[in-house]
């Protein structure tokens, strides 16, 4: 089973992405939770003996049902029980990947993809749960984020998950790029195990992208995952509790999105940015 992370600056498309790919009939990609991390230092010494301890995997699975976000996924906890106990994991690894294929209550997946953007600060803890993991970096262009983050100020939402976002153009700018030189320096070490996705890319070349995408995870490609919009199944859409603010994963890719930065921000809240994270915005090849 090929384990992926999926990281992204907030408000970069990290989630239209994942919608993308949870279509996909060969994999597993649920909304954000990060218990995967949170409990790897009770359960990191998971061992096969565990799984015949039934105190000891309730205990697991009340935990996990504790874990921030986790509602979202609407578990049935006694399933996950008894699929433990079933498929004996040997390690803390095989052990949450039974969690992310009860999402589908599904074992014929071939890809699981953790979708969080909390990730990005704790790129050195992610080796410790997946080691053989690969990477996919969803990247947008800083000053179309930097829209995306005002944006957020005109929602009202009664959810506990709404994002606090900066809204001071260099600090979005200093943030943006810290961001993505963490991702780089995983880059560096991981190499061909790290896939960067320009979110413009995936909006303007969907079909092209996607392919790439499914070529590096070993996937064929599914042209369902373009239909990501239509679906209503909750296992497939975003969940109530988040969807105040993630409603265009309900809409077609919208080219309007790329650069809008162009009419939405003033000049002079353009130069800061450009001032602040040029060097990134070079790097990338944005203009």
């Amino acid at each position: 089973m090929i384990k992926t992370y999926i990281l992204g600056n907030p408000r970069s498309g990290t989630s239209l992405f994942r919608l993308m790919l949870n279509q996909h009939s060969q994999v597993v990609a649920p909304p954000e939770s990060g218990f995967a991390l949170w409990w790897y230092a009770k359960y990191k010494n998971w061992a096969i003996t565990d799984n015949s301890n039934l105190e000891q995997v309730e205990r697991f699975v009340h935990d996990v049902s504790t874990s921030k976000k986790i509602e979202t996924w609407e578990l049935d906890y006694e399933y996950l029980t008894a699929l433990i106990q079933r498929e004996q994991p040997k390690n803390y690894s095989d052990l949450i990947c039974l969690v992310y294929c009860s999402y589908h209550k599904e074992l014929d997946i071939k890809v699981i993809a953790d979708k969080n953007n909390y990730y990005i600060k704790h790129l050195e803890e992610l080796p410790l749960i997946w080691p053989d993991a690969r990477y996919i970096h969803v990247l947008r262009d800083g000053r179309d984020v930097a829209c995306s983050y005002l944006d957020m100020t005109q929602i009202s939402t009664a959810s506990p998950y709404k994002p606090q976002l900066n809204t001071n153009i260099a600090e979005i700018a200093k943030e943006w790029s810290a961001n993505c030189r963490n991702i780089i320096d995983v880059e560096k070490k991981l190499g061909s195990k790290v896939l960067t996705v320009k979110f413009e890319d995936l909006i303007n070349s969907s079909v092209e992208i996607l392919n790439e995408v499914c070529a590096f995870l070993d996937i064929p490609f599914e042209s369902k995952m373009l239909q990501y919009y239509e679906q209503e199944s909750p296992k497939l859409t975003e969940p109530a509790q988040t969807f105040d603010w993630k409603a265009k994963t309900k809409e077609k890719p919208d080219p309007s999105r790329v650069g809008r930065y162009r009419k939405d921000l003033t000049p002079k809240q353009v130069e800061c940015f450009n001032q602040e994270a040029g060097e990134m915005l070079r790097f990338f090849n944005y203009e």
